[in-house]
């Protein structure tokens, strides 16, 4: 939950960064407090339906099992229906990307649709919802205006998510078989599933790094290259491992890839506010492919 509260956070921050804006101190407190409210708390509602689908007590990633609740959905529905108010009462905007993950989390979990159970719409899903517009919701709020450089960091986001969506089930072979799923691991295999997450993951590390080097990122951030690799090569010893093992292996992937994001936003943090303090152009103005302040970057 703390990880899907910090999507829609960075892209706020993104925002700023990108136009070499000053955040207003604890003035973000507020707007950065509401996004992980938001985002934190329909989560649960999301894990919930989740719950209610699978029925299952099976291996948790970052949790322990325990059985399901009875009457779990209603909570479930009542988490969206909040988040959905706060959201549309604070911006249209962001209003309508809580909607879209409201909506994809129900067609995710919904017994009728169980986009889950699906090796395509189970990806797309998590891709859309987590990987777009979570932190779509956040650079919206920010009021500040879309640029190319978003868009690949967008697309960026999904690569990640989506090497994320599938390292999470590649231990849960098992179970999806008897659910009956049609997830990738259940069609093809924890070791396959592991090879199209290895996949993912080399374009979307291969890319940030390009990205890096040529400018649109300060080039600090190539620093992360030994972290990426380390979860690299770990994937490929879990990969080796007979019916994916078990949620341990999912969490030290996840683990060293947080490391790799923390090197990652250190270091662009880092360059941002050293700039700031000299009074110097920041952010994605002081980039090598940088531009000249948008008139949005004002106040």
């Amino acid at each position: 939950m703390v990880l899907i509260a910090f999507l829609p956070m960075i892209g706020f921050g993104f925002a700023y960064w990108d136009h070499g804006c000053r955040i207003p101190g604890f003035g973000a407190l507020a707007p950065l407090g509401l996004l992980a409210t938001v985002w934190a708390v329909p989560h649960m509602g999301t894990m919930w339906l989740n719950a209610a689908l699978d029925r299952d007590e099976g291996q948790v990633l970052f949790g322990k099992s325990v059985p399901v609740p009875p009457g779990v959905e209603k909570y479930a529905y009542l988490t969206l229906a909040f988040s959905l108010v706060a959201a549309f009462v604070t911006d249209v905007g962001l209003g309508l990307c809580v909607l879209g993950c409201a909506m994809l989390s129900v067609l995710y979990s919904h017994p009728r649709t169980a986009w889950k159970g699906h090796a395509i719409l189970g990806p797309l899903a998590n891709a859309i919802g987590y990987g777009v517009l979570s932190p779509l919701g956040g650079f919206l709020l920010s009021d500040l205006p879309p640029t190319p450089r978003g868009a690949a960091t967008l697309a960026l986001s999904v690569t990640y998510i989506v090497a994320a969506y599938l390292a999470a089930q590649a231990f849960q072979e098992d179970e999806d078989r008897a659910r009956g799923y049609r997830t990738l691991v259940a069609l093809r295999g924890a070791r396959f599933t592991l090879d199209v997450t290895r996949a993912f993951l080399a374009l979307s590390v291969i890319l940030t790094l390009v990205l890096a080097a040529i400018g649109w990122y300060p080039r600090l951030v190539l620093l992360a290259a030994p972290a990426f690799l380390a979860a690299e090569r770990y994937l490929a010893r879990w990969r080796d491992v007979p019916g994916g093992g078990d949620g341990s292996w999912a969490a030290g992937f996840f683990v060293r890839m947080m490391i790799a994001g923390l090197v990652c936003i250190v270091a662009v943090s880092a360059d941002y506010g050293w700039s700031q303090l000299r009074g110097e152009p920041a952010g994605g103005v002081a980039t090598a492919s940088g531009r000249p302040a948008t008139p949005a970057c004002g106040g």
